[in-house]
């Protein structure tokens, strides 16, 4: 069974598949491409408190040319899925200080959930190690040509000097 399709420029890189210039055109024509973002707007739905967050966020993932405009709403549910957490985790921790048991284990279980949520986010828009490895294509693995020869480049040097 044949994997996912793969983006020209990952089957050029890795070079296990050659492919004509007219082939090679006519696939990237297929290609879905999106214009990367100049700036992170945040969602209008998304809190006023947290659009710092969301600009400083999405300027180090417009960096790294993994944003565009349509990521807008995996970025947000991504701060606000986070936010939660936190809030989550604070309220877990003041329920085991006041040894409630059952408030600490409801506080965890919705920790959880939040926990979730910001990781299925953020593997979504690259902020884990392993999401980035995924999106990073490999360095090329061509093979030497005869150009690259540097004897032979030195024997063609001397031939336009004779």
């Amino acid at each position: 069974m044949p994997g996912p399709r793969q983006p020209t420029d990952l089957l050029k890189a890795t070079g296990r598949k050659h492919l004509s210039r007219a082939e090679e055109a006519e696939r990237r024509s297929r290609e879905a491409r999106v214009e990367p973002a100049r700036t992170a707007k945040p969602p209008k739905w998304f809190p006023e408190e947290m659009k710092k967050d969301f600009r400083a966020l999405g300027k180090r993932l417009i960096a790294a040319g993994l944003y565009t405009a349509l990521d807008a709403d995996t970025l947000g549910r991504y701060l606000v899925a986070q936010h939660q957490w936190v809030t989550a985790t604070a309220e877990a921790e003041k329920a085991l200080a006041q040894r409630d048991q059952e408030q600490a284990e409801a506080w965890g279980r919705i920790q959880e959930r939040y926990f979730k949520q910001a990781r299925s986010c953020a593997n979504d828009m690259g902020l884990t190690v392993t999401s980035r490895c995924r999106l990073v294509a490999p360095e090329s693995a061509r093979q030497k040509t005869e150009d690259d020869n540097p004897f032979l480049q030195l024997i063609q040097a001397g031939d336009r000097y004779a």
